[in-house]
């Protein structure tokens, strides 16, 4: 069968830790790698989708510049749910000139999580700001997102690095993993943030694997397991991880 597109790449979820992606993909743009089609879950839908639209890695930067991340990676003192997602919200209306998936440059798929269904379900087309806001609504801490009835969560549920919604239509994948396996045992102190996110970073581990074995090639970093998702304060290095990442010296063997 003929393959619809060239070059597709998958971003994984993974919170602040989403600042490995812009290093990746400024890497991979720079070398002339330009991916015909994306998918994304979580804060990896955010990346897609601002790559989608033909952003500059330096709009997608200046984009997060406008708002605190704090305002929503951050639990506050919980209510009904933990964290706000009107801040993201206000973010992405401004960076993405787009407002529907038909708007966009190149084909993007998000992956959000069904609770009526307990399913995946793959967004690529319509509304475009709701569907990445259901694909980054981490159970318990966002909101669920509503649209026609159904309640969304987070993708990375059950699928968090989004390779098999675009394997049969791309002749070459890469996927990029933000959970990799840690070379330590983590950090327990007991706290509910610790607790969440170790609880988050085991879910989204496990289900990765499948995915992952389709990809033609898997960039990750073991040092990224030493960051939480909610880390702001070690972007640059982050960033800079992506943008070196060891993966990315075996680019000849995509052809």
């Amino acid at each position: 069968m003929k393959k619809k597109y060239n070059l597709g790449i998958a971003f994984g979820g993974g919170g602040a830790r989403g600042y490995y992606h812009g290093g990746v993909l400024k890497r991979l743009l720079e070398l002339g790698y330009v991916p015909d089609v994306v998918s994304g879950t979580s804060v990896g839908s955010i990346i897609a989708a601002m790559c989608a639209q033909g952003l500059s890695i330096e709009q997608m930067l200046d984009a997060f510049k406008t708002l605190s991340l704090k305002d929503f990676l951050e639990p506050r003192i919980p209510k009904e749910f933990l964290v706000d997602s009107k801040p993201i919200r206000k973010i992405l209306e401004k960076a993405l000139q787009a407002k529907t998936f038909e708007d966009l440059k190149i084909p993007l798929r998000v992956v959000a999580t069904c609770l009526e269904t307990a399913g995946e379900v793959v967004f690529d087309s319509g509304p475009l700001i709701d569907a990445i806001l259901a694909s980054c609504s981490i159970p318990v801490v966002f909101p669920p997102v509503v649209m026609n009835g159904k309640h969304y969560v987070d993708g990375g549920v059950i699928r968090n690095v989004p390779v098999s919604v675009i394997r049969q239509d791309c002749k070459k994948v890469i996927a990029v993993n933000l959970f990799p396996e840690p070379q330590r045992e983590m950090r327990y102190d007991g706290s509910m943030k610790n607790i969440a996110e170790r609880c988050v970073t085991m879910l989204f581990k496990a289900n990765a694997s499948y995915d992952m074995d389709l990809a033609d090639l898997v960039v990750e970093d073991v040092e990224m397991a030493g960051f939480s998702a909610y880390d702001l304060k070690h972007k640059e290095q982050m960033f800079d991880l992506g943008y070196n990442a060891r993966a990315l010296r075996s680019l000849d063997k995509l052809g």
